[in-house]
């Protein structure tokens, strides 16, 4: 799985001197199109239907934390409740409840039913397995999930 891989070091899409940090999202996407999901190509690159590596570009929703979560939202729809999500579903959360999405995880793991059995691999500080939903409730997060099984492909 291309998540668990690359949780813990940069991914061959990094070049040798380019730094790859505040990259959380970049990694959810890389790890989605690994897993089977499509590209697409909407209006232009900055477009919320958007979600692509290149041809020139990556669009805003490939990288941005709250481009991912318009995407998705639409493309996938946020699931109804955080335990009907499973290994390889995406999640964004808002850190302070603003309603802007500050980050991005993958879960890679889940070992049981309830939130703190769904362990999450990311980017930015590389992760892997080291932190479950359930942790992200308990900071006080705003979470959205992605059951990605769901999602128009």
């Amino acid at each position: 799985m291309y998540s668990t891989y690359y949780a813990e070091s940069a991914s061959p899409s990094c070049e040798p001197d380019e730094e790859c940090w505040n990259d959380c999202t970049n990694f959810v996407s890389q790890a989605l199109l690994a897993g089977g999901m499509e590209m697409r190509y909407g209006v232009n690159y900055q477009h919320y239907l958007s979600w692509h590596f290149g041809p020139l570009v990556p669009s805003f929703p490939w990288g941005g934390a709250q481009n991912f979560y318009q995407h998705w939202s639409d493309r996938a729809g946020v699931a109804a409740y955080a335990t009907d999500l499973q290994t390889g579903d995406a999640v964004n959360a808002d850190f302070d409840g603003d309603g802007d999405m500050e980050h991005t995880a993958i879960i890679t793991k889940n070992t049981g039913s309830t939130t703190a059995h769904k362990f999450l691999t990311q980017h930015t500080a590389d992760r892997k397995e080291t932190t479950t939903l359930s942790t992200w409730y308990s900071a006080g997060y705003n979470v959205y999930g992605y059951e990605m099984d769901k999602a128009d492909n």
